[in-house]
């Protein structure tokens, strides 16, 4: 009766839904665990959870019936988009991280795909049921491995220059607070990261404060180097969110909002320079996204990005402050 009923239940297995849903919907039952649980946005959910869902959906398709890697594949990478579709339509995260994720996530399909399908041929009709549970089994004990050694993030810095055309004082009178900027947010911006406005300060010297207002909150920065018209450097206390998530909803209030991007540090440094000054913006931080590899050049190119909204905005506003101030000594000189 076993042997009659094997085909059937292995045809069973192998029908698209099935080999899509399963593991997409097994899937999100682990990276609710590692998000909301154990909250660590780390190896465990962006190199084990895509092989996880890719690997069992292979190993279904392949179970009994050995079909083609191109087919598994597609088969493997709709699993991960159902998941994808899952993760967004209930809040868990917004479509912004959900895409910057996306790449890795297809890299780690491939192996994974070889590797399920190679054990779904292999496979015996009574290990087809047990290969689930015990890829469910090792995902928990790996979020606690993880959770339990964490690793501190590595402090990082990106340093942004520009060429000013404009004497330092000038520049520096713009640096340490800089008018509103109506430059429509553009690029990456518009995708929701944090996007600069405007900078004040409460204070002179060391010891003063300054503010540095982005669309999503104000960034407090004490002043702890000040040498007008060379250096402003200061600390950061307090930040807002790094992004606004791109959702259905109107608030995503996924858990990596909240600290796992940081900002410890900041300078500006003006360096004299033929027909005017070089400024250069260093910001410090650090961030818990891993791998580091992976989220390490995409944050670089975010604070980048940052810095270059702020130091174009400072160049226009002192070019234009020293050619009106120019303008009218030229102006009173002929009257």
């Amino acid at each position: 009766m076993a042997a009659s009923t094997s085909p059937a239940r292995i045809t069973f297995l192998s029908q698209f839904w099935f080999v899509v849903l399963a593991p997409a919907l097994i899937g999100y039952g682990l990276a609710w665990l590692s998000v909301y649980v154990a909250e660590r946005y780390g190896l465990v959910l962006f190199l084990a959870l895509p092989f996880v869902v890719c690997f069992g959906s292979a190993f279904l398709h392949n179970l009994g019936v050995a079909q083609t890697f191109r087919r598994t594949l597609a088969m493997a990478v709709s699993s991960l988009l159902v998941l994808g579709a899952l993760i967004f339509l209930t809040a868990m995260d917004g479509l912004t991280c959900l895409v910057m994720a996306l790449p890795l996530a297809l890299l780690i399909a491939i192996p994974a795909t070889a590797l399920g399908s190679r054990a779904g041929r292999a496979a015996h009709v009574r290990l087809a049921a047990a290969a689930p549970i015990i890829r469910c089994l090792m995902f928990p004990v790996l979020v606690a491995f993880e959770d339990f050694r964490p690793v501190a993030a590595p402090l990082r810095s990106a340093a942004t220059s520009v060429f000013v055309a404009a004497p330092a004082h000038r520049v520096w009178d713009v640096v340490v607070a800089f008018p509103r900027i109506k430059t429509p947010p553009s690029g990456i911006f518009r995708c929701g990261i944090a996007c600069p406005v405007e900078a004040r300060i409460e204070g002179v010297g060391v010891g003063a404060v300054r503010y540095c207002t982005f669309t999503t909150g104000d960034f407090v920065e004490p002043v702890t180097a000040w040498k007008p018209g060379e250096l402003l450097a200061f600390d950061v206390t307090s930040s807002p969110l790094p992004m606004e998530e791109f959702s259905l909803y109107e608030h995503v209030d996924a858990p990596h909002l909240h600290g796992h991007l940081r900002s410890h540090r900041g300078q500006f440094r003006i360096v004299p320079a033929e027909g005017g000054v070089v400024l250069e913006a260093t910001t410090w931080y650090s961030h818990e996204m891993w791998p580091q590899w992976y989220w390490a050049p995409m944050s670089d190119w975010i604070i980048h990005q940052i810095h270059h909204r702020v130091l174009d905005h400072i160049k226009i506003s002192a070019e234009s402050l020293a050619d009106n101030l120019g303008a009218g000594v030229h102006t009173n000189r002929h009257q």
